[in-house]
C-alpha cells in the first residue's frame, strides 16, 4: 500500500512539473542568427573624423539612417564638398554629356531643342537670367537643360551655355525600357545608401516632405551651382531624378 502510495506522489510530481515548463514563453532567439532580426535599424555612414561639426545640429528626423547627421547645421549644410579637382562624367541613353555645353554639342550628338512657344533658338535670354528648356533624340529619350547667359547683355539662347541638365529616372515606372544614366557612379537603380558610397557625404540636404528630398554634392564652397543633386524618395528607398550642373 505504502509502495502504491509513494508511486502516486512521484506521478503527481512528474505531472505537475510537466504542466510548468508548458506554461513558459517559447525562447523565440533559440537557434535564431543576428542576421534574421529585422528589426534592427539601419547604420549611418560616418562623415570623415576631420569634419568641422556645427554648434546646432540639423534636427531632421530621416536623414539620420542614411548620414552622420552630426555634422550637419540647422539648414542641413555640411562643410563636406566634392573638390575643386572632381570633374562631372555624365552618360546618359548612351550617350556621354558634358557641361557647359552649347545648342551646337547637343545637335551634333543627335538631340534637338524643343522649341514652343516660350522660347527656340532664336529667343533673346537677357544678361544674368537662365531659361529651362527640353531636348529630345531621334527615340523620343528627353533630358530637361537649362541655359544661362553669364554675359553683360542680353543674347541669343543658341549662343548661351547650358549649365545644368536634369534626368528623370524612369527605371521604377519601366523597368523593361529605361533610359540608363550613370552620373560619376551613380546610377538608376541604387538606393540610398548606395548613392553616399560612392559619392560620399552630401554638402546639404533637403527635405520637401518624407518622400521627397535631395542630396546637393557641390564641388567646392565657392560656387555651390556646380556639382550633382540626387533626388531622392525615402519611402522607397530610391532615386527620381538627378541633375549635373558646371556654371562658368
Amino acid at each position: 500500500m505504502k509502495k502504491r502510495a509513494f508511486i502516486t506522489a512521484i506521478l503527481l510530481i512528474f505531472s505537475l512539473l510537466l504542466c510548468l515548463s508548458s506554461c513558459e514563453p517559447v525562447d523565440k532567439s533559440y537557434a535564431s542568427t543576428q542576421s534574421e532580426t529585422a528589426s534592427e535599424p539601419k547604420k549611418a555612414k560616418k562623415a570623415p573624423e576631420n569634419v568641422k561639426r556645427p554648434k546646432i545640429m540639423s534636427d531632421d528626423t530621416i536623414m539620420p539612417q542614411y548620414v552622420d547627421i552630426s555634422v550637419f547645421d540647422e539648414e542641413n549644410y555640411s562643410a563636406v564638398y566634392l573638390g575643386k579637382k572632381f570633374k562631372i562624367s555624365a552618360e546618359f541613353a548612351d550617350e556621354e554629356f558634358t557641361v557647359p555645353a552649347t545648342v551646337g554639342n547637343m545637335e551634333s550628338h543627335g538631340w534637338a531643342l524643343v522649341e514652343n512657344s516660350a522660347y527656340d533658338k532664336e529667343s533673346l535670354v537677357y544678361a544674368g537670367e537662365s531659361v529651362d528648356t527640353v531636348f529630345v533624340n531621334e527615340d523620343g529619350v528627353q533630358v530637361n537643360a537649362k541655359f544661362y547667359n553669364s554675359s553683360q547683355s542680353s543674347v541669343k539662347l543658341s549662343k548661351c551655355n547650358i549649365v545644368k541638365f536634369k534626368i528623370i529616372n524612369d527605371f521604377y515606372s519601366s523597368p523593361d525600357n529605361f533610359h540608363e544614366f550613370n552620373i560619376n557612379g551613380v546610377n538608376n537603380k541604387m538606393a540610398i545608401t548606395d548613392i553616399i558610397d560612392t559619392l560620399g557625404t552630401p554638402s546639404h540636404f533637403y527635405g520637401i516632405d518624407e518622400s521627397n528630398y535631395y542630396l546637393d554634392y557641390f564641388i567646392s564652397q565657392r560656387d555651390r551651382r556646380n556639382g550633382i543633386t540626387v533626388y531622392i524618395n525615402p519611402s522607397d528607398d530610391a532615386i527620381t531624378a538627378i541633375e549635373f550642373s558646371y556654371y562658368k
